[in-house]
């Protein structure tokens, strides 16, 4: 499933795509590349949905997934969209860090992925406030 969802045809649907932007996550520190971010603005009417945010994992804890969500707060601030949303699958410690940050469940959904796989995931939101 993850050679179909990091295909190189589907990365490179996504960069074709206006809305849709990837960033390297850099250690300016060590000159190193921690991971990165994807999402997509207008995925729903003044919303943008981070798709992935992933760091190596001895990136951790050091504060790199926060400065990449404050990032991605100002791009969606730029773009005119007022709220973010994301999957987290509900065994995945990431749902404490996101609340953490303001993100809050707003639903919870079992996905059908096919090839017999789901996604059994919270839906989190982060609301821009006037």
């Amino acid at each position: 499933m993850l050679g179909e969802m990091y295909s190189a045809d589907e990365i490179l649907k996504h960069i074709q795509s206006p809305n849709y932007h990837y960033y390297l996550i850099l250690d300016d520190n060590h000159n190193s590349y921690e991971g990165f971010i994807g999402y997509e603005h207008g995925y729903e009417k003044g919303t943008t949905k981070l798709h992935r945010i992933y760091l190596v994992p001895e990136s951790k804890g050091k504060g790199f997934g926060k400065s990449a969500l404050e990032f991605l707060k100002e791009k969606v601030w730029e773009s005119g969209d007022k709220r973010i949303i994301l999957n987290v699958n509900k065994d995945n410690s990431a749902k404490k860090f996101y609340e953490s940050q303001g993100y809050t469940v707003y639903n919870e959904v079992v996905l059908d992925i096919g090839k017999n796989f789901v996604m059994d995931d919270y839906q989190m939101e982060y609301l821009f406030h006037k």
